[in-house]
């Protein structure tokens, strides 16, 4: 396996890290393995290590090759800023497609919680020109060709921060601030890309309503949309594998859930699909 960190910007601490397999079977050698851009959650406020790691191995062992983006967050953290970090991430990819032993026409983009608003930023907001004016590249270019997006905030201003049943306490101050763009609701359009969508009815810190929203609006522009929604769980149970164990209350969440776990196989299986 190909294990590297990698700093994308020389001014900032951004980093990419490589989960790749070694260039083996006949897939490698021909077109390239799909590839799976993970952006772990923490509100803005932190990055989530078991919406990482945990997950880039979970989906390298199914045959992807991925890379967890270590994004700006804190104070720091604001647009475009937020979105041309993401677009390099998919651009680097692109860019040594041949070296890692990717095909270039088959990067995802997998988001969790904080990280799905990237991911769904990333999927209706990558034909901003000033993103690919930053990066000096055409847009299509850093267009995700697909984004799976894991209990996902669409509508931050009108479904989070004005209901107190959703406050988020560890939220960094762009997400409460929600500029524009956090609205990702209101970028959508034929431009973006198929999604796979997954959410737990009880969410306590994302509403269930912003995974309805989202697959009514792609249906409605016949754009392909994967939705699974469960009735157990709570947020942030990422693979939901022993791999996400934080202590003894999450393994008894994540064992009296099972079901949960089955959006890997049926991501895995939706994205071989595309």
């Amino acid at each position: 396996m190909v294990h590297e960190k990698i700093k994308l910007f020389e001014e900032k601490e951004v980093f990419l890290t490589t989960y790749v397999q070694d260039k083996i079977g006949a897939l490698a050698e021909e077109d390239g393995r799909p590839a799976i851009l993970v952006l772990p959650g923490g509100a803005f406020s932190s990055i989530c290590p078991f919406e990482g790691e945990p997950v880039a191995l979970t989906f390298l062992q199914k045959g992807f090759n991925c890379f967890v983006l270590e994004y700006t967050v804190g104070d720091n953290c604001r647009y475009p800023d937020i979105l041309i970090e993401v677009s390099k991430a998919i651009k680097t990819i692109r860019d040594n497609a041949e070296k890692w032993g990717v095909n270039p026409q088959r990067v995802a983009v997998m988001g969790f919680s904080a990280g799905a608003c990237l991911a769904g930023m990333s999927a209706t907001q990558w034909n901003d020109p000033q993103i690919s004016a930053s990066l000096g590249v055409k847009p299509e270019y850093i267009r995700p060709d697909s984004a799976v997006i894991a209990y996902g905030f669409w509508d931050n201003s009108g479904t989070v921060w004005n209901n107190p049943e959703f406050d988020i306490p560890e939220a960094a101050d762009f997400m409460r601030s929600c500029p524009p763009q956090l609205d990702l609701i209101n970028y959508v359009g034929p431009h973006v890309c198929p999604m796979f969508v997954w959410h737990n009815q009880n969410d306590a810190y994302a509403p269930v309503v912003n995974c309805l929203m989202i697959t009514e609006r792609l249906c409605a522009l016949k754009i392909p949309v994967e939705l699974h929604l469960y009735s157990g769980g709570e947020h942030g149970m990422s693979v939901s594998s022993p791999l996400v164990y934080r202590d003894e209350r999450w393994k008894a969440v994540l064992e009296s859930n099972p079901s949960v776990a089955l959006w890997v196989d049926m991501c895995a299986d939706w994205l071989e699909k595309l």
